[in-house]
């Protein structure tokens, strides 16, 4: 069977990945460093920055009054905003189209096995069958298994076409299993106050406090009462605001160190389990070549690897994106770690 065949090269691809998966993987920087360069909307983000940050400069130099200035910082404060959402967006593309790869791989290959063992089963029962030591109905059940396997596996291949089609796309490389990025080796340290420095939310929430002051204070000596009860309340607006705004950058770092804690747990979990499973598989194959166990047997331990290699891809892609998203918030670019 083609689909067979095709495994043969794939399952052994993955399983030497499964062992040392570090010896084949790039850095997520040097993943970006050739994203970025076929991908032309990457330059426009800096470039929109770049023209935010000349127009805050030319409102500071023109500013008349105090409240101009504060304007052009508020909106540069939104433009920062901005690209830093572009810049995170585009990284996840790419961590997401990398590691959407490598499981459709492993996947491709668990289901090619499983495939396989259902062949075997129908044969298997084909023969039972016609020496009458099965019902009818009990074959059929199998040869639905089977069909339903080969459907399975001819779904798994599309999959695997797509996303590397994705990664292609995204990357402007043909993927590769070694390209796929190591999780690199991170530490938050103690940033509570470089998380609130540059939380852009928090800014502008400070600066909206201001422009509310200094329209307070421009308010003609004569202004109606109505129109300085709306400038109260927008004060009293901008301080709420502000109030909550710290609250909510507080509580975002903390959410976003505990979320790094666990993930590096289940990380450590998911290695252990699938170092386990892989020690199984290799008892299971030396075992298959003495003929103790059954094809069967041997696959469905190959199969346990490949699941736990998938488990394992899993974590690694939230805990890569994850880094990304502690950084940005930082104010450092994701890309370059």
């Amino acid at each position: 069977m083609k689909g067979i065949e095709m495994l043969r090269g794939l399952l052994t691809a993955t399983m030497l990945a499964l062992v040392g998966s570090s010896a084949f993987a790039g850095t997520v920087g040097e993943l970006f460093a050739a994203a970025t360069q076929s991908n032309q909307e990457y330059s426009l983000y800096k470039i929109d920055l770049d023209i935010a940050q000349l127009k805050k400069t030319k409102g500071e130099i023109e500013a008349k009054v105090e409240l101009d200035r504060i304007n052009a910082q508020f909106n540069y404060s939104g433009a920062v905003a901005g690209y830093r959402a572009s810049v995170l967006g585009f990284y996840n593309e790419v961590i997401d189209a990398a590691f959407a790869a490598a499981t459709a791989e492993a996947d491709v290959a668990s289901v090619s096995l499983g495939l396989e063992n259902a062949k075997e089963d129908r044969k298997f029962a084909d023969s039972r069958f016609k020496n009458g030591l099965i019902s009818e109905e009990v074959f059929k059940e199998i040869d639905i298994v089977f069909k339903t396997a080969s459907t399975n596996y001819e779904l798994s291949v599309w999959t695997l076409a797509d996303a590397k089609d994705n990664f292609r796309l995204v990357t402007g490389m043909e993927w590769k299993p070694e390209l796929l990025p190591e999780v690199p080796v991170f530490n938050p340290g103690d940033s509570a106050e470089l998380w609130i420095a540059n939380n852009t939310a928090l800014e502008r929430a400070r600066l909206s406090e201001k422009i509310a002051a200094f329209k307070t204070a421009s308010l003609a000596t004569n202004a109606s009462v109505y129109d300085r009860r709306i400038q109260e309340t927008e004060n009293l607006r901008a301080k709420v605001s502000l109030s909550s705004a710290e609250s909510d950058a507080k509580r975002a770092f903390e959410s976003a160190l505990s979320t790094l804690k666990n993930q590096a747990s289940l990380l450590q979990i998911r290695k252990d389990e699938h170092g386990l499973k892989e020690a199984a598989y290799q008892d299971a194959l030396r075992q298959f070549e003495r003929g103790m166990i059954s094809l069967n047997d041997k696959n469905l331990k190959a199969m346990a690897v490949l699941t736990a290699r998938k488990n394992l891809l899993n974590v690694q892609k939230s805990y890569v994106k994850s880094i990304g998203s502690f950084l940005s918030a930082i104010g450092a670019n994701p890309l370059g770690i």
